[in-house]
């Protein structure tokens, strides 16, 4: 009978591999499940072919760095391997090489295993950076990453090495070179963002100042040369590190605590890895000239005296001698040639760079540039302002100079109904908050913000036919449902889209000193109103703000996953005590008809419950990255987007892709960045290049996309198109109802605005000196002192007698409050995208904001005034303050708002208006300004003044003004 004792002992070894096997199942299923999925949503806009394009970009890259890698470092691996296994018997020269006694040999092993545990732990933090954010530019910093190594990694990475090593070496030192060249491969994978861009870079047709290399190469090409040499470098030192503890570690030299040097097949086979790296360092190097472009020592940003005359050709000269050290090694030579023309001037060049860098660069700077650093330095100042100012589009600035009077005149107010017309009185922060109280409606409501647009609604002919408003989306916040109503099935089948929104006129307010509407409330209940106050009829008000079946199923703010139509009723939007229900009718989704389908969904999002529920029809769709700037980054990654998309309701039918019974749609802008573009002066968030040629519509719906491309001219955006030229369309392709609505977004005005700060002077000299450096000033907003934001106008801009919707910024000199002027970016046709600067001449005192705010403060009769509404239970919030051109002169406007302590309702009850001379608060903007003429209201206007506005409970009764 034949012996079955064998059998328990195979039952370990196949448990493993079954395991094995199962567990490589569930992660093939995990991965298949999540493809699957990916593909689906890219299928709904018809977009699978670029999904495909950058999984098989990624795919090529990882399988061509690892195998290529594999092929290379662990053939190698396996020499050293054999050679170490030849000991002793291996012939060695006369004087051999590394020889190591006892100290000098645990210090080598130390310094290999923490430079081996170094390298890996440089490759995967690079590679999770990559995994997290391929086009974030902070994560591809070349060797400055070694700063940001976790230390504890390092350290964890070479104790958890060390015993390995000694037990098992070829086998760990193979596991630590796969490990690393599947960082390497995974970091150049993800690297897409950069590599695809330098293979398909679209030339900016100038070029750099220094190479004349056209710039495309240092913004497209510069990084992903730096991605790959760091890479090259990093993946370089691993195994050379692996070779030398191979070749150095072998238990009887670890026991003896000596090493008797190389042999002369040892020398022969690592010499090629020390010339690979030779290579490398070099083209790094060689590399300086861009380099110094984007990161220069000197007082310009780029390359100043000291890098070009010193830094630049020392860092040459190394790279040559590297160079010259790596043909030594590789070309053989007579005896004792390769000691004296390989390892001496490899000895020699490492001693340049802390020359260069810490000695000769710094004495340069301080004997040579500093006792004549302007004359020295002006020719690399002037590059730096130029370059500054076309990187971030200063170049077109229309500069204006004005000398308003300080006092205004009837004259000056009759010049500018436009502007007078249109002066905004609410701020996006009171209206939310009145907004909440009245038209929130319910708990699972949300006004997340406010968006300032103009629609055509005709009014007073000084409007030229464009009313400003505040249009705010009515979105639906799943988690403010009660506890008890927080299930599964409310959050993803039910309670699945806001409903409706609200449109403000930003000049007009209520006789109860609340906010007026052209579009509120919900259900048969809700209302598209005129303004008679306005001139707006009914009729206008809803040919010009169509509303139709407002469902959002996409929002600005964080939206979970839906699951629409099914089974069960979706919530509308309430009616009196009763819910009114709906069904999901877009056709933009996921289906989830067929079970693998539900099987992908259900591991995607981790929700068994998908599998089993019996709510779902045949025409169930899963809704996925509802959220606006969430569903526009998944398509286009290699594009920033403004952080808030803004809500518009128009008519687009005979539009193609559009339809016509839809009519809320997002809008939003796209961004190209760079960090280096040559002598650019980066600004905080370290962008050295910045332009907005994109604007993507999102229908608020069914989750429709479009890109249209705003700026063909963007050099950077070309280069995308290329990539993926399906994604983009002709801004002449927007429909027109929607192209009325762009506008210049307010993080590249802020951004334009910052530099403008500084980059407004283009005199070398001025520059240097820091004679006319600009500040943003602050106000008073609310209850706290913050700089002035970015407000939207509609106004007459100067010599101009069509009023315009611009973006307004004002700026005083640095360290003082006086006004020197302001910024304007314009919005409307034929004018979109122009930049208006306004100049005051510094000799004259213009007040500014914060001046304005203070005498507002002392102003004994307005003072007193906000002492009594501060008292008993009412609380002022003070709006923004606005400067405006008004005729010959400058006119300040400040809204006052009151706010119960118990009641977040703000009613606004005073205007505050100033031409800096004299001080006026009434209780309508009209009253105030003909006081501050002297002139005397009449009429209507008169009568609607002078009935006092309510104030909230408890608030005390304030006096009369004279």
């Amino acid at each position: 009978m034949p012996d079955s004792s064998p059998q328990p002992a195979r039952v370990g070894p196949r448990l493993a591999a079954g395991l094995a096997i199962a567990f490589g199942l569930l992660l093939a299923l995990w991965a298949a499940a999540r493809l699957g999925i990916e593909w689906l949503w890219f299928a709904q806009f018809d977009f699978q072919g670029i999904l495909l394009r950058r999984w098989m970009l990624q795919i090529s890259a990882f399988t061509l760095v690892f195998g290529l890698g594999s092929a290379l470092q662990l053939a190698q691996l396996q020499r050293c391997w054999r050679l170490r296994q030849q000991g002793a018997e291996a012939p060695r020269p006369g004087e051999p090489l590394l020889r190591l006694g006892n100290g000098a040999l645990v210090v080598v092993l130390i310094g290999l295993v923490l430079l081996l545990a170094g390298g890996l732990s440089y490759l995967l933090v690079q590679a999770r950076g990559l995994i997290a954010n391929p086009f974030n530019g902070d994560v591809i910093t070349g060797f400055s990453v070694l700063r940001d190594l976790p230390p504890l990694l390092v350290a964890g990475l070479a104790g958890g090495l060390l015993l390995p090593l000694l037990l098992w070496p070829l086998t760990t030192l193979r596991i630590t070179l796969a490990a690393s060249l599947a960082g390497s491969a995974t970091a150049v994978a993800r690297g897409w963002s950069l590599w695809l861009p330098a293979l398909l870079a679209t030339p900016f047709g100038e070029g750099d100042p220094i190479t004349g290399f056209d710039l495309s190469f240092t913004v497209l090409r510069l990084p992903a040369l730096r991605l790959l040499l760091s890479v090259l470098l990093a993946q370089g030192v691993v195994g050379l590190a692996a070779c030398l503890l191979l070749t150095i570690g072998k238990s009887r030299i670890l026991s003896d605590l000596r090493f008797d040097g190389l042999s002369k097949a040892q020398q022969r086979v690592l010499q090629p890895q020390v010339a690979a790296l030779a290579v490398v360092m070099a083209l790094s190097n060689a590399l300086a000239p861009f380099d110094l472009m984007v990161q220069g020592s000197g007082v310009a940003s780029g390359a100043g005296y000291v890098d070009l005359h010193v830094r630049l050709p020392l860092r040459l000269l190394f790279a040559v001698l590297l160079l010259l050290t790596a043909c030594a090694l590789l070309v053989p030579l007579p005896r004792g040639w390769v000691r004296r023309g390989a390892l001496l001037p490899l000895a020699g060049t490492a001693l340049l760079v802390p020359i260069s860098e810490w000695v000769i660069t710094p004495l340069a700077q301080r004997f040579w540039v500093q006792p004549r650093e302007l004359a020295v330095e002006a020719p690399y100042l002037e590059r730096s302002i130029r370059a500054t100012r076309r990187a971030f589009g200063l170049e077109n600035v229309r500069t204006l100079r004005l000398e308003p009077n300080q006092a205004l005149t009837k004259a000056d107010l009759a010049s500018a109904p436009g502007t007078l017309d249109n002066i905004r009185l609410w701020d996006s922060q009171p209206l939310l908050a009145a907004n909440r109280q009245l038209q929130q409606l319910r708990l699972y409501y949300t006004f997340p913000s406010a968006a300032v647009d103009r629609y055509p609604l005709q009014g007073k002919a000084a409007r030229n036919g464009s009313q400003q408003v505040l249009i705010s989306a009515r979105e639906l916040d799943s988690s403010a449902l009660p506890p008890g109503s927080r299930t599964w099935l409310n959050r993803h089948l039910v309670f699945t889209n806001g409903h409706g929104f609200t449109v403000s006129p930003v000049n007009a307010f209520g006789a109860d000193g609340l906010p007026l509407f052209f579009v509120k409330d919900l259900g048969s209940s809700g209302r598209v109103q005129g303004i008679p106050k306005l001139g707006i009829t009914d009729q206008e008000a809803r040919a010009a703000l169509p509303v139709g079946s407002p469902s959002l199923y996409f929002a600005s703010g964080p939206s979970p996953y839906a699951i629409a139509p099914t089974k069960v009723k979706e919530f509308s939007y309430p009616e009196g005590e009763l819910n009114v229900y709906t069904h999901y009718t877009g056709t933009r989704g996921i289906s989830l008809a067929h079970p693998l389908n539900r099987l992908g969904a259900a591991i995607y999002l981790r929700e068994p419950r998908l599998l089993f529920t019996g709510s779902f029809t045949d025409r169930s769709l899963l809704l996925l990255r509802r959220q606006v700037n969430q569903r526009l980054t998944a398509l286009a990654p290699f594009l920033r987007f403004e952080s808030q998309p803004y809500l518009v309701t128009a008519r687009v039918a005979g539009s193609a892709g559009y339809r016509p019974e839809q009519y809320q749609y997002w809008l939003l802008d796209g961004f190209t960045t760079s960090r280096s573009y040559p002598y650019s002066d980066p600004n905080p968030q370290g962008l050295r290049y910045f332009r907005n040629p994109v604007k993507a519509v999102v229908d608020a719906h069914d989750g429709r996309i479009w890109f249209y491309v705003n700026d063909a001219r963007d050099p950077v955006l070309r280069t995308w198109i290329r990539a993926f030229p399906e994604l983009f369309r002709p801004l002449s392709a927007m429909p027109k109802a929607l192209l009325a609505h762009i506008r210049v977004p307010k993080s590249q005005f802020d951004i334009q605005a910052e530099r403008l700060l500084r980059y407004h002077v283009t005199d070398v000299r001025t520059f240097y000196n820091g004679d006319d450096v600009w500040a943003v000033p602050t106000e008073i907003y609310g209850e706290s002192s913050v700089p002035v934001s970015p407000y939207h106008l509609t106004m007459q801009l100067p010599g101009q007698q069509r009023s315009e919707f611009v973006l307004l910024l004002p700026f005083t000199p640095l360290r003082r409050s006086n006004l020197v002027g302001w910024l304007a970016a314009r919005n409307d046709p034929p004018h979109y995208g122009e930049l208006m600067l306004v100049r005051f001449p510094q000799q004259r005192l213009l007040l500014g904001p914060q001046q304005i705010t203070a005498l507002i403060d002392q102003d004994p009769t307005i003072s007193f005034q906000f002492g009594l509404w501060n008292r008993l239970g009412s609380r002022l919030f003070r709006g923004n303050l606005l400067v405006l051109p008004v005729g010959e002169g400058l006119l300040y406007v400040e809204p006052i708002y009151l706010q119960s302590k118990s009641n977040d309702l703000p009613t606004l009850v005073r205007v505050v208006v100033t031409d800096g001379r004299r001080f006026v608060m009434e209780r309508s903007l009209r009253r105030a300004l003909d006081r501050l003429v002297d002139e005397a209201p009449t009429g209507k206007e008169a009568g609607d003044a002078s009935k006092p506005l309510p104030l909230p409970a408890g608030a005390p009764v304030p006096l009369p003004l004279p």
